[in-house]
């Protein structure tokens, strides 16, 4: 606390004047103010909020100058010498004597460039071009579609996946595939596997093998690991497309195994195995709409199920009519006559194993895997 010089009274260290008798304090002089108008001013403010010219940068409570009067005596004699040396330069301006020297001229003439020697020396430079890895190219190969193949199985075997097996064969819709229609199938040295090379099966071993209720040449081909191809090219002049419980046909074994029972019999487990992957829909294509007869819905195998074990399409159309197929191979086929109503149809697929007669209309059972993640198509 200080007090007034003028009156004693007790003064804060902020107040600018005194509140008894209002003389200006020591806090006054060194508080920072607008060099245009005097209004205080905050020690970062560059301009003044009165008048709003600039504000000198230098704060006054920082200077070395805090009283009044030592600033007026100072500010006194710094434009008392800016007047000396105006009057200074101004006297010398007026002594100065201006010389003009004309510039010189200068004329510019075009010489004409000299033709060049008709035998100019020549520079060689080497240029160092940088040799690059040729990125390898695709090459084609062809393949034959056969009884029981899908796009799945296809890519499998030759190592590509099926989007690209689609794409380069401008496919959209599986269902569209038929019995001895040529794929191209892409080919990278380093990438892709080529098809496998064919064998003489006569050198393999082989065993008969009585049809079952619910086989497929691929549930077949999966079990004995062979595939569909060696199966078809064992059983020359057999009509494979569709197998008949009680039928016999010939099944190529990949290495020596001890001999086999004509009739191998399954024994169900008690406990269920781990769950099966989830199928992936193939077709038809998820948000198309497909103007046809007939649909063949296909998706992924999921691997070699058991006897009571079936793929399940489930199908919900707009009028919230359902339908289930319970069924051992991975397609399943359904014509407009047997639809309930037209419009758009979501599906999926499961695995499940059935619990009651299969002679029952109503299979039910429980779920062996995950559902897969429903499409939908408009079916007009």
């Amino acid at each position: 606390m200080t007090e007034c010089s003028a009156c004693g009274t007790t003064l804060n260290s902020y107040d600018t004047h005194c509140p008894t008798c209002g003389r200006e304090t020591a806090h006054y002089h060194r508080q920072r103010r607008c060099l245009n108008c005097g209004t205080p001013a905050v020690q970062k403010a560059k301009t003044c909020l009165m008048c709003g010219n600039p504000v000198d940068s230098l704060a006054l409570n920082t200077s070395m100058l805090s009283g009044s009067w030592a600033s007026m005596v100072v500010g006194t004699i710094i434009i008392i010498s800016l007047v000396i040396w105006v009057m200074q330069y101004q006297t010398q301006a007026s002594n100065l004597v201006v010389v003009v020297t004309p510039s010189p001229v200068i004329v510019r003439t075009l010489i004409p460039t000299a033709t060049a020697s008709p035998f100019p020396t020549a520079t060689s430079t080497e240029t160092t071009t940088p040799t690059s890895t040729p990125t390898p190219q695709p090459t084609l190969q062809s393949y034959t579609i056969e009884s029981g193949d899908n796009p799945s199985t296809i890519a499998e075997q030759y190592g590509v996946s099926v989007e690209e097996l689609l794409a380069l064969n401008q496919i959209d819709d599986v269902s569209t595939l038929q019995v001895g229609q040529t794929l191209l199938i892409p080919y990278i040295p380093g990438k892709t596997t080529t098809a496998p090379e064919q064998t003489d099966l006569s050198s393999l071993p082989q065993i008969r093998y009585t049809i079952d209720p619910g086989d497929t040449l691929l549930d077949l081909a999966f079990k004995y690991k062979t595939s569909i191809e060696n199966i078809l090219l064992v059983n020359p002049g057999v009509d494979l497309d569709i197998l008949s419980i009680g039928q016999e046909i010939n099944i190529p074994l990949a290495t020596p195994t001890p001999t086999f029972t004509p009739s191998p019999t399954f024994t169900p487990s008690p406990t269920p195995g781990p769950p099966y992957p989830s199928p992936h829909l193939l077709s038809p294509a998820d948000k198309k709409t497909i103007d046809k007869p007939n649909i063949l819905f296909s998706w992924t195998t999921s691997g070699l199920l058991q006897e009571d074990e079936f793929y399940v399409v489930q199908l919900t159309w707009a009028d919230g009519s359902h339908r289930e197929a319970w069924v051992k191979n991975n397609s399943w086929r359904i014509t407009k006559a047997e639809r309930p109503a037209s419009g758009p149809i979501t599906w999926t697929v499961t695995i499940m194993q059935q619990t009651n007669a299969l002679t029952d209309s109503h299979p039910s059972g429980v779920s062996r895997t995950e559902a897969a993640l429903p499409q939908n198509f408009l079916w007009p």
